[in-house]
């Protein structure tokens, strides 16, 4: 299936402040614990050996470690169309629909209809109606 609200999503992402601070941070952890390891810090080069080495993974784990965002609500539709009036319905998917399969009376002509389409929408998150609406109101207070 076509994906084209991840083309969009992929477009809005980009590196914030925060995100750059956060992997400068965890890469001067992984520096320090280099600098334990070579430049024996510690009281003994066993201490300073494991110190540099639990900094090192420590820093290494959380540059890979990523927030798992949940997986978007979708809804798969069906498009049927009468071949005699052009008449076009929509309808939620159903076990077995396929397409060019005539199933349902068009609701004009008494034709069967044929199901020409189906696909998946991803449905909007309570979280993204709010931002949109958010930015719509500020966007109607700057034109006020």
């Amino acid at each position: 299936m076509i994906e084209e609200e991840d083309d969009e999503d992929i477009l809005k992402k980009g590196i914030t402040f925060k995100s750059a601070l956060k992997n400068i941070l965890l890469i001067l952890l992984i520096v320090v614990g280099a600098m334990f390891i070579y430049l024996d810090f510690g009281p003994d080069s066993v201490t300073s050996w494991t110190i540099g080495f639990m900094l090192i993974c420590f820093g290494a784990t959380l540059i890979q470690y990523h927030k798992s965002l949940p997986e978007p609500i979708r809804q798969t539709l069906t498009i049927l169309i009468c071949k005699l009036c052009g008449f076009t319905k929509v309808r939620n998917y159903e076990k077995g629909d396929f397409v060019f399969k005539r199933l349902e009376k068009c609701d004009k002509c008494d034709d069967l209809m044929e199901i020409k389409d189906i696909y998946s929408v991803r449905l909007k998150s309570p979280t993204e109606k709010t931002k949109e609406s958010e930015s719509k109101k500020e966007s109607l207070k700057v034109k006020a």
